[in-house]
């Protein structure tokens, strides 16, 4: 079996970005993270030019470390104006993709933990929204066990809370 990194590294490379770039809002002119240092793989690149004519939602980067497959979706808005039903074709389309690049390269998805990561814009805090800390939201909890192992929806603050513990570096988000 491959490896999943060998086979971006690879077949990808063109795709290589920053978490900057890949949370740019094309409708705002806006960037929802500023950090240029972590290296991702910008995944919408990667759909486009795997289904040149008609694209599938997906989300916006990927980031591969070791066995942790994290994809990323940054939405520049507050949580009240997400779209659950797009947020939803992000997750479900962009897992169908990326397990087609799997099986076409002979990797093993079973050797890796799959981790969904919805980042939006500051807000309201969750917990005057009578939100749990670690709750899913966006009726996303269902997809959990089946085709993510882990799922996140929080704002850009806590994820550069946790990209901290996780990576053991500054994020400038």
């Amino acid at each position: 079996m491959a490896d999943a990194t060998f086979i971006f590294e690879s077949n990808f490379s063109v795709q290589v970005s920053t978490l900057k770039e890949t949370s740019f809002d094309n409708k705002n002119s806006i960037y929802l993270c500023q950090d240029e240092s972590q290296l991702v793989y910008d995944f919408d690149k990667i759909v486009k030019e795997q289904y040149p004519t008609k694209q599938p939602a997906s989300y916006d980067a990927l980031l591969i470390d070791g066995e942790k497959v994290y994809c990323i979706e940054f939405k520049n808005q507050k949580y009240s104006e997400i779209d659950r039903e797009q947020i939803t074709k992000k997750l479900t389309n962009g897992k169908t993709v990326l397990e087609e690049i799997f099986s076409d390269n002979s990797v093993n998805k079973r050797e890796y933990k799959f981790i969904y990561c919805v980042v939006y814009k500051d807000g309201v805090a969750r917990w005057r929204r009578g939100i749990e800390k670690n709750e899913v939201q966006f009726g996303l909890e269902r997809y959990k066990g089946e085709y993510f192992d882990e799922i996140y929806t929080n704002d850009v603050q806590w994820f550069t809370h946790e990209y901290k513990k996780h990576f053991k570096k500054e994020l400038a988000c």
